[in-house]
């Protein structure tokens, strides 16, 4: 008699728990960070030239389904260098309405060669039952080399270059002074 009431206790309590997980919603934010360059696609870049990188923030709530905004509270981006910048766009916090997209662009000049890599940052809220939070970070990486000198380096032969020179210098010398020397006989 008691192990049929345990278990009917049990499956009591075990579909009471699957209830109350189900109940139980789990936010998250809906919120995509993209980073690109231009001109795409990605070229070799050379020391000196300018990378012009290209971030944006993508609301990926429906506007026909929750119709959630998020809300930007702040916006970075880390060069490859190591500076942060604030990228030019809205004063931050903003709201970002469902399906939209906030661009943001900011041109680097390459100081170094190899790989740099450049971090793009955005975090903020989505509004909703618990203003759920997003704190993301999206990379880009670029290659670049020393900038290339056309031409070819070869020894220089100073003595070839300068004796014809110096034997013009002599014959001059001595035009001159057999001119003296017939002016003073004179």
């Amino acid at each position: 008699m008691k192990r049929p009431k345990i278990v009917l206790w049990l499956l009591v309590m075990l579909a009471l728990a699957l209830v109350l997980t189900m109940a139980v919603p789990v936010y998250a934010a809906n919120v995509a960070l993209t980073k690109g360059v231009t001109p795409t696609p990605d070229v070799v870049y050379n020391v000196t030239d300018t990378i012009h990188y290209v971030m944006s923030i993508v609301n990926m709530n429906s506007p026909t389904g929750g119709n959630e905004s998020i809300v930007v509270e702040a916006v970075r981006d880390v060069l490859p260098d190591g500076l942060t910048v604030y990228p030019a766009g809205p004063a931050t916090p903003y709201t970002l309405p469902a399906g939209q997209t906030q661009t943001y662009s900011y041109d680097w000049v390459a100081t170094r060669t190899g790989t740099v890599v450049n971090t793009f940052y955005a975090s903020g809220y989505q509004i909703s039952t618990g203003n759920d939070t997003f704190d993301l970070s999206v990379q880009k990486s670029s290659v670049v080399r020393g900038r290339e000198v056309g031409g070819t380096a070869s020894l220089v032969n100073k003595l070839g270059l300068l004796a014809p020179w110096a034997v013009l210098l002599a014959c001059a010398a001595v035009v001159t002074l057999l001119v003296l020397r017939k002016r003073r006989h004179a």
